[in-house]
């Protein structure tokens, strides 16, 4: 749009007999405001380009910030803001110290303590004290005044120099635009001391190892490996510059005054959310970053600089973007936990190569280690399970409980009479009896036998796979995200060297799960021994329905105990999907797209260490990091509501770390982190110890009574999160507080 010329004002009338200044020679009469006016419409880019609208908010904002004292005129508070010398914008324009005017009740309709604080009277008279010593000779008229400059020295800089610095991944965001195809005004802004703005790229300097895609891969992304890429001089900014803390100060405070947030750069939004949270009005803010954040494919900055991405979704208090950025946290420091001693890890990056920052805050630090430990600990109990003999009583198939069904019956009948054996004289039927039923429990306990070494082949070939080719080349390219090809190892390899525990936390073991079922033709698949059994089984039933039929109860039709192996492995088949989709589907809070080598499905057990505003516990007191858990002998095999609970041994030993507590009377054994293996019943008693481990003999016999736990690999002994100070003393005040039982 071409700028309109700015007119002159026209000559004067002859007074007093004296001539005025001929036009030509005579300066117009333009007051500053049309001065900005008119560089402001030379500025403004033409209607007919796409990106009209991001272009004038862009130039709005700078024009906006440069000339705020002519934009906030009016209002009750004075706002002062001092700018370091020798540095300047985009346009090569020194900042300067900036006054502008807004209005107290707009600062306090942010309900800041900060804004509350700096507005009372008690604070004002000392301030407007210190002004008449530092801007001696001048006059405040407005009813407030507020000095924003932030401190240059002192603890007060210290913290906001940690709060305000940017990680590497913020500062070369700027990348994505071309890279991942993420909107240039999204990420590609210039930060606020731009001294070589002319130089500054939109898209990413190549490296002479640069090669094109090849035709049909053009649109695959990343577009460039981060082997590629030159950071140019222009484009690398400082973790942390006075010039971007105040101008965002700035920023935020005419987005109280109701102008446009324009959040065109990663730097900028990390800023803003942190001086939002110094000045306690991460309210003005929120649903901007919000919509910054989780503006697709701008989604990437959460599965790429992941700690960044929590660290502003819990400031601003963001629910979904903090639950799907801990989500990746968690599963991450779980892997690391459950990993094997010789298991390699390189510093400063995750288990599959991400890039770590280490500049967690600590109480979001604490809060991802202890989920991590929980998701470790219910990791380890689902994979005993899944190796126990009662794997298929976890899941309670129709089919298998006809089995189980059919053991039990012949047990009863068994123990009706006594054995042939045993008597002076029996009869030719009793003899026939005893020996069909013999023989019918005989096949029982085989078929279980057979069905529990075909469950041992499920899992152990669930916990041997690897995701084939096409989905190692996806999840790798995805990994190329924040990975370069020099240091990219095959996540197939990656995955060959994981611990059984880890496994659990990739989706290619719940997939190969509940696909197994139906895999019975794959080599070295035990199910083609099962089918004889279960004709000789069914067989038998027909011939033994008249011993098996209970005293006084209807007649069992024989095919209602019939066991029905297709039906069985479409039942299993059922009920382990579920379990996949619940495991490795997890419904997510936030689209994430290059995470999808990690299983995310955490439940309520580790969100529970969330504040309350992102659906967790913690409700600022710590009671969420001191609840005892009680030992689950047959707990939750699933996240979410649809997993099945079992029985529960009171204890007070918690199954994330040792306690000294026991419980009392109490036969048990310890596997680790403080899980029980064995609990004695109240009808058992104590029989043969294997090992130092006590094995229960109970008097009833069950055909589903046995219990097998492999032990799931120790907690990392070594993890921090639990190193508590016992060191404080309590005084004896504090003791004349405690009141006697």
């Amino acid at each position: 749009m071409s700028s309109q010329p700015v007119a002159e004002a026209p000559e004067a009338e002859k007074t007093d007999g004296q001539s005025q200044p001929h036009p030509r020679h005579r300066a117009p009469r333009v007051s500053l405001l049309d001065a900005a006016i008119h560089q402001l419409l030379k500025e403004k880019p033409s209607r007919a380009d796409s990106n009209y609208n991001s272009e004038w908010r862009e130039q709005q904002d700078l024009a906006r910030l440069q000339q705020v004292e002519l934009q906030c005129k009016s209002g009750d508070t004075l706002i002062i803001v001092n700018f370091p010398s020798g540095h300047v914008d985009c346009k090569w324009r020194e900042w300067s110290p900036k006054r502008f005017c807004v209005h107290s009740e707009k600062l306090l309709g942010t309900h800041s303590k900060v804004f509350t604080n700096l507005l009372s009277p008690e604070w004002q008279a000392r301030f407007r004290k210190r002004m008449n010593l530092i801007y001696a000779g001048e006059s405040f008229p407005q009813k407030f005044v507020i000095d924003l400059t932030p401190s240059v020295e002192g603890d007060e800089l210290a913290a906001q120099l940690m709060e305000l610095s940017l990680p590497s991944g913020v500062r070369d965001w700027w990348t994505s635009k071309e890279r991942l195809g993420i909107s240039p005004y999204l990420v590609s802004g210039h930060d606020d001391h731009c001294p070589h703005h002319n130089e500054v790229p939109i898209d990413c300097e190549k490296t002479d190892t640069y090669v094109e895609h090849e035709p049909g891969q053009e649109d695959a992304l990343p577009k460039i490996d981060l082997e590629d890429i030159r950071i140019p001089r222009s484009r690398t900014i400082e973790e942390y510059c006075p010039i971007r803390h105040r101008a965002n100060i700035i920023r935020l405070i005419l987005a109280i005054e109701g102008h446009d947030l324009v959040l065109n750069s990663a730097p900028r939004v990390y800023t803003l959310a942190s001086v939002a949270n110094i000045l306690d009005c991460t309210n003005v803010v929120r649903d901007s970053v919000c919509t910054w954040l989780i503006t697709e494919p701008n989604t990437e900055f959460i599965d790429i600089n992941t700690e960044a991405a929590l660290k502003i979704a819990w400031t601003l208090q963001l629910a979904n973007v903090t639950r799907a950025a801990f989500r990746i946290l968690v599963v991450e420091k779980a892997l690391d936990t459950l990993a094997p001693e010789n298991q390699a890890k390189k510093s400063g990056r995750t288990i599959f190569g991400r890039p770590r920052d280490a500049n967690l805050p600590d109480d979001l630090y604490t809060a991802v280690q202890y989920a991590a430990l929980k998701l470790a600990d219910r990791v380890q109990q689902t994979l005993a399970r899944l190796r126990s003999d009662q794997f298929y009583n976890h899941f309670e198939t129709e089919e298998y409980q006809k089995l189980i069904r059919v053991g039990d019956l012949a047990i009863a009948a068994l123990a009706s009479s006594p054995p042939p054996s045993t008597k002076k004289s029996a009869s030719e039927a009793e003899i026939v009896r005893y020996t069909r039923l013999n023989e019918l429990f005989n096949l029982f306990a085989s078929l279980k036998k057979n069905l529990a070494e075909f469950k041992d082949w499920m899992v152990r070939e669930a916990l041997n796979a690897v995701p084939n080719n096409d989905q190692q080349r996806d999840l790798d390219r995805d990994r190329r995200c924040y990975v370069s090809r020099t240091d990219l190892y095959p996540i197939g390899l990656i995955q060959s060297e994981f611990s059984a525990a880890q496994r659990l936390l990739t989706p290619c073991f719940w997939e190969e799960l509940a696909t197994s079922p139906l895999a019975y033709h794959k080599r070295g698949c035990p199910d083609g021994s099962i089918q004889p059994l279960v004709n000789k089984l069914n067989d038998m039933i027909n011939e033994t329905i008249q011993y098996l039929q209970p005293a006084g109860e209807n007649k069992i039709p024989p095919r209602t105990l019939h066991f029905d192996q297709n039906e069985f492995r479409h039942q299993l088949s059922t009920t382990l999907s579920s379990l996949w989709l619940s495991w490795a589907r997890p419904d997510l809070e936030v689209p994430l797209t290059r995470t999808e080598h990690m299983v995310l499905a955490l439940s309520d057990d580790e969100f529970e260490y969330l504040p309350l505003w992102a659906g967790g516990l913690d409700d600022g007191t710590g009671g969420v990091f001191d609840t005892v858990v009680p030992d689950a002998d047959l707990g939750p095999i699933g996240p979410g509501p649809a997993y099945h609970t079992g029985d529960t041994v009171a204890t007070d030993t918690s199954s994330i770390c040792q306690s000294e507590k026991t419980p009392s009377q109490a036969s048990t054994a310890t596997l680790t982190a403080g899980r029980s293996v064995a609990a004695v019943p109240s009808n058992t008693e104590s029989s043969t110890t294997h090992d130092g481990v006590s094995v229960a003999r109970s008097h009833t016999m069950s055909s589903s009574s046995v219990v097998m736990v492999d032990a799931p690999d120790a907690l990392d002994d070594d993890d921090d999160a639990f190193d508590f100070d016992d060191g404080d003393e309590i005084s004896d005040e504090a003791w004349s507080q405690v009141e006697e039982p």
